[in-house]
Formats: C-alpha cells, structure tokens, sequence
C-alpha cells in the first residue's frame, strides 16, 4: 500500500504505523499528487491512505484520478469531516473506505485489510450517522413496516450486498457461478425497482439496512 498525504509529520507517523504490520507491505508515500501518480503507476499498490484536504472537491478530484489508474488502487479517505453528503460523494468519486482521525489504529489496519479485499469500509459510528441522515427512498415504497428491499428478489439483493461491499462484476459472477451477463440482468432489475445508477447508491441503501457489518 502507500500513502498520500502532503503533511510531512502526519506521512511519517502513518508510515511508522504501517510500517509496524507483518501484513502491510508498504511502497511509498508522497505529498503531491502528480508524484504520487507517476510512483504507483510503477509500484501499484492494492491500497492508498489518502489523508484528506480541507476542500472537499480537491479530495474528490484525488480520489477520482487514483481509482481511474490502470490497476487502479483502492482509496481509503482519511479525514475529519464525517457529514454524510461528504462520506458518500467520496465513495461517489471511487473510494472503498471512509475513516475519521479519531479512528484507532486497529481500526485503520482492519480497513486496509477488508479493502484490500475489495470491500468497502466505514466505522459503525459513521454508518450509523449515515443511515440516520438517508432514510428517505430513492424510489420505492415500502408497504408499511416492511423494507425497501422486499420488492428484491433473494438473488438480486445478494448482488446487491456484494456490490456494496466493492466486488465487481466479474468478481460477484464467479462468487455465485453465474454469468457476467446474469450479474447485469440483476444489477438492471435493481435499478428499475430501487432506481440505483452509482455504486455509492448501492452502499447507501447497504449503510441503511445494516448490511455492510
């Protein structure tokens, strides 16, 4: 993995951290975007710490042009801002994890690990948050004290869950020994029952129904 971060002292003492771990297999760090891209390029690593600016755009702006790499990295967001509009258009951008600064260390190596999987991560803390603010449907009406998700079928809501968890079509097709084809015919019933067009609106509705813990 590597880490992006354009405070010097915050870079080392990440570095320092995972440098620590058995597991984590470190291949550089930087300050500056354009640097950064044109080391990973080279090294690909599976996971970027990207340490967040205070301008949300910019960090948008970053995430998206690691996550459109060739072997594009998984991105975790380091940051202190923890609004849900904000959590959400970071995985809108590409981002498979989320985590504020108060985190603990065992919590940032836990995100590395299930990201290096593929799968998204967020702190219950700020799932919860999230699903607090996003309870209004996207498009779909629930009969009273049902779920949104009853109008899935058993098979459309399992691609659902692997979908929000960060696998990929081909990756859900050989998890359920099904077609690419049948994953895009499910991913289409999803869209015309829940109205879902992003990935982000996947673990939206996952954050919502508890489905990502």
């Amino acid at each position: 993995m590597a880490v992006l971060d354009r405070n010097q002292l915050m870079r080392q003492a990440l570095t320092a951290l995972l440098a620590r771990d058995p597991r984590i297999h470190l291949v550089g760090d930087s300050c500056d975007l354009e640097q950064f891209v044109n080391e990973v390029t080279h090294s690909a690593p599976q996971v970027v710490l990207l340490s967040a600016e205070k301008d949300c755009d910019v960090v948008n702006r970053q995430i998206t042009s690691l996550a459109t790499l060739p072997l594009g990295p998984h991105v975790i967001v380091l940051n202190g801002e923890q609004r849900p509009d904000i959590v959400l258009e970071a995985f809108r951008a590409g981002a498979f994890g989320y985590l504020p600064w108060s985190a603990s260390a065992a919590e940032l190596i836990e995100a590395i690990g299930m990201v290096a999987n593929g799968m998204s991560y967020v702190l219950p803390t700020t799932a919860k948050t999230l699903s607090s603010a996003l309870r209004t449907p996207l498009h779909s009406t629930p009969a009273p004290g049902g779920s949104r998700l009853d109008v899935l079928s058993t098979r459309e809501r399992t691609v659902l869950e692997r979908i929000a968890f960060g696998f990929s079509g081909p990756e859900v097709a050989d998890q359920l020994g099904i077609t690419v084809k049948t994953v895009d015919t499910y991913r289409h019933r999803i869209h015309e029952k829940l109205g879902v067009h992003h990935r982000s609106d996947y673990v939206r509705i996952a954050l919502e129904h508890d489905l990502l813990h």
